[in-house]
């Protein structure tokens, strides 16, 4: 009997104080140029959203503009406003508006004032998701990583003074934009996220003090009502400052939210984050859309319960950005693909899918005065006939921006200033029996003695050793280290450093000595040492192909079937990465990278060194077949 009154004072808790209701949903006001408006908490308890004094029900869809060619914004916010949404919710990337002199570019995709006034214009409200840690499956969480440069860096903390130097930098920064956009001054933001589910961090500096500074900077801008983005349970909800909104990822049902309602009083209570598919890394399944999140959705259009679904729109981690996961003690590695079309309503190459329909059925059947335009259709996609490049350069005929020598034990690559791309270490082996090598390589290394390729060592596999063949006289040891992304979640990040990491030993015995190339790929590697048909024994090449357009260009895939494991260039753009362990074969590359006339696709693979490489042609669709099963986890953090 007490379990039962337990259970009905919780349903009862929920749902008298979570939601609105219909009143909510009913509340249609949009945004207008200059018209400023009221953004707050009230109703019972103070658990409601409230827009000029009347209840509201918050619809999000999540874009990163970051991930999105500019040319198609537009397209992506007027699809999630003809499904029924009212709010696009977005993550800032911090790192890719720094640069690596100081500067700040807020041009292109990094323009996040053009596009917060876009949606303005497509009658959109905005919450807004500075971080500076946002997670989001992208390098390092977003954070700079010069940040990590050296071996002990606490970040995320109020007693690291260059993490908070830097941060209040890029904060005054981003408030510059963000200030003026509040709705209270005319522009589309509601709501400013404080920081990204730091109660999930997990490191032994936690602490209530670093998200109360972050409150007070904001508050000291003029910004406010805030929310925090947590997990449901007491752990995930610890670090919430009175009077912040509680969006959990995800609230699923109304059970999850109960403790929530306990923990944070007198503030609203939503799902920040629900998800309609899954991350995934190299080597998993194919996306697969969320069934669950459609059942979320029916729930939280029957009882006004407001929502972000991350990601409505996924698009692409273009270059380097792309991030990656795994435990607490860097064990578990898993990169993530370059894709993230994450599963989404609205695919990749702005597709919209058998979902999105059915939630635009959902909402506008629960909201009848709702009147929504027609979605509008996918922008343009073409193919491209077979093409074949031509190999410019063996592997080792390229170039590296510097050479470093004469160091006692591998450095990593951020401590030599550089964030992912290769790094060629290279030492002299003495001469010997066939011996093990223990060698930790932070992600993926071929190993080369005396230019003969010996094997790889994979960091996903937990590979951290491999067999040497017997020298009769000194050799020298080259490891080529191919990095993925660094961890974007959990406190491991601040330990997730490139390259070789600690000592390289050959048996008990540890080599010392070490020359490092570096090859950033932030441009594509030149050529400095052509030997014409003297090439040595070594794997992987630097390509180049022509491909002439005769019309305007449109949106295509890269089709990498038979390819090994590399990079791919359109006319000076990084595209990403690809790899043949899949899910993903196709690379998407948007009509804005492309032009009229000649276009130059480079490529360099770690593996292929041939006169007759692979072909490559340009597809319209993304290829999503499923050939394993990989299970969508949709954030179960209890």
């Amino acid at each position: 009997m007490k379990l039962l009154t337990s259970v009905v004072a919780i349903v009862a808790l929920a749902s008298s104080l979570v939601w609105a209701g219909p009143e909510a949903m009913k509340n249609l006001q949009k945004p207008e140029a200059g018209k400023s408006a009221t953004f707050s908490f009230g109703g019972e308890g103070g658990r409601e959203f409230m827009l000029d004094g009347k209840p509201f029900q918050i619809r999000s869809g999540e874009i990163h503009p970051q991930r999105v060619p500019r040319s198609h914004w537009r397209h992506r916010i007027q699809a999630a406003k003809a499904m029924g949404l009212n709010t696009i919710a977005f993550y800032v990337f911090w790192n890719a508006l720094e640069q690596e002199d100081g500067s700040w570019d807020f041009s292109g995709r990094n323009d996040i004032g053009a596009f917060i006034d876009m949606c303005a214009e497509e009658g959109m409200w905005v919450l807004f998701r500075p971080g500076p840690y946002v997670c989001g499956e992208w390098d390092l969480g977003g954070l700079p990583t010069y940040l990590i440069k050296e071996a002990e860096t606490p970040l995320r903390y109020t007693g690291n003074a260059q993490f908070m130097e830097a941060q209040t930098r890029y904060l005054e920064k981003i408030s510059e934009v963000a200030i003026p956009r509040l709705c209270k001054n005319g522009g589309p933001i509601l709501m400013v996220q404080l920081e990204n589910e730091y109660g999930s961090y997990k490191s032994p500096h936690d602490e209530l003090a670093y998200i109360e500074w972050l409150k007070d900077f904001w508050t000291q801008k003029g910004a406010g009502p805030f929310y925090l983005s947590e997990g449901s349970s007491n752990h995930h909800l610890r670090f919430v400052p009175k009077g912040v909104a509680v969006g959990l990822d995800p609230a699923d049902n109304a059970r999850q939210m109960t403790n929530a309602l306990r923990v944070a009083p007198g503030v609203p209570v939503f799902s920040s984050e629900t998800y309609p598919g899954w991350l995934r890394h190299w080597g998993e399944g194919n996306w697969t859309p969320s069934r669950n999140a459609l059942n979320s959705v029916r729930w939280y259009m029957k009882d006004g319960v407001s929502f972000n679904l991350f990601v409505y729109h996924g698009g692409t981690s273009f270059g380097l950005t792309a991030g990656a996961n795994s435990n607490e003690q860097g064990g578990a590695f898993q990169p993530d693909l370059t894709s993230y079309d994450y599963g989404s309503p609205v695919g990749e190459n702005g597709n919209l899918t058998r979902e999105y329909f059915e939630y635009k059925d959902i909402i506008l059947g629960a909201v009848p005065e709702l009147v929504v335009p027609e979605p509008p259709a996918t922008p343009p996609v073409m193919e491209l006939p077979a093409f074949t490049p031509a190999r410019l350069a063996s592997f080792h005929e390229l170039c590296s921006t510097a050479e470093v020598s004469s160091f006692e034990a591998p450095p990593t690559l951020e401590s030599l200033g550089q964030n992912q791309g290769i790094g060629i270490y290279s030492a002299i082996l003495p001469a010997g029996p066939e011996e093990v090598l223990h060698c930790k390589a932070h992600d993926y290394a071929l190993v080369y003695v005396g230019n003969k390729y010996v094997g790889s060592l994979d960091r996903r596999l937990g590979q951290e050793s491999l067999r040497l063949p017997a020298r009769k006289t000194p050799a020298v040891l080259k490891i080529v280290v191919d990095t993925f992304g660094h961890v974007n979640f959990c406190s491991y990040m601040e330990n997730d450093r490139k390259g070789l990491i600690g000592n390289v030993k050959l048996g008990d015995t540890t080599l010392t000595d070490w020359r490092v190339l570096r090859m950033p790929l932030t441009t594509i590697p030149r050529i400095v040492d052509s030997q014409g048909d003297a090439r040595a024994p070594e794997c992987g090449g630097l390509y180049r192909a022509i491909v002439s357009l005769a019309e305007e260009p449109a949106d295509t895939f890269l089709d990498m079937t038979g390819w090994k494991k590399g990079y791919v260039w359109v006319n000076g753009h990084l595209l990403g990465r690809y790899w043949n362990i899949g899910p993903q074969e196709r690379l998407y590359c948007p009509a804005e990278f492309l032009r009229k006339g000649n276009n130059a696709v480079e490529v360099l693979d770690l593996y292929i060194d041939s006169d007759t490489p692979p072909s490559i042609t340009g597809k319209t669709e993304r290829n999503m077949e499923v050939k394993k099963q990989t299970k969508a986890l949709n954030n179960q953090w209890d």
